[in-house]
This record gives C-alpha cells, structure tokens and sequence, in this order.
C-alpha cells in the first residue's frame, strides 16, 4: 500500500492560506446572515432610500452632482451586495445535501426572502 504525504508548507504560506479561508467563511456567513436575518439593503441600504439621499444631501449640503454621484455609488455597492448574496447562497446549496437544501429554502421563505 502506498501513502501519499503532502509536501511540507511553509508557516507564512499556511497563515496566509487559513486568514483568506477564514476571511472568506465570514464573508460569506455574513452576508447570508443579513440576509436571512432581513437587514439587507432597501433601496441602497441604510442611507440609500430617497428620504435619506435627500437627508444627506441636505445636512452635507451636497450638490446635485454630488447628490447624483452618491445615488450611482449606493447603487453600485446594493448590486456588489447582491452578487455576494447571490454566489454565497450558490456556493452554500453545492455543499448542501437534498435534505439539508429542502429545510434551507424553508428558512429563507419563513424569513419573507
């Protein structure tokens, strides 16, 4: 019988590899926490609603260039969000059995996702 050993790593090459492993679970675990949880973004998340756009562009005295440029920014970080959501949920249900897939989208339905 032959045994397969892996070549030794080096300590700095095996902390870097468990911080971005680590880095990427929290990543995704928060973001499927927002989610299921129901804090994600309402249009632009917590300072994009058009209430708080005009609230902001009053209080920082913003101008409408200003105004529309931070309309552009929160949208594009509501899409990076979404993109996160979306492929930590698919990465999720690929690890997931039948069983465990069934019960997970029962979760997100109950929580009115």
């Amino acid at each position: 019988m032959t045994t397969l050993v892996a070549p030794p790593k080096s300590a700095k090459t095996t902390l870097c590899i468990s911080f971005a492993l680590i880095f990427l679970c929290g990543a995704v675990s928060g973001a499927l926490l927002v989610n299921l949880t129901g804090h994600g973004h309402e249009s632009h998340g917590h300072f994009g609603s058009q209430f708080e756009l005009q609230r902001l562009h009053k209080e920082l005295d913003l101008s409408d260039e200003q105004t529309r440029q931070l309309s552009m920014i929160l949208d594009d970080v509501a899409k990076y969000y979404d993109n996160v959501l979306s492929d930590g949920q698919t990465r999720l249900m690929q690890m997931l059995d039948d069983k465990q897939k069934a019960k997970f989208q029962q979760l997100l339905a109950t929580d009115g996702h």
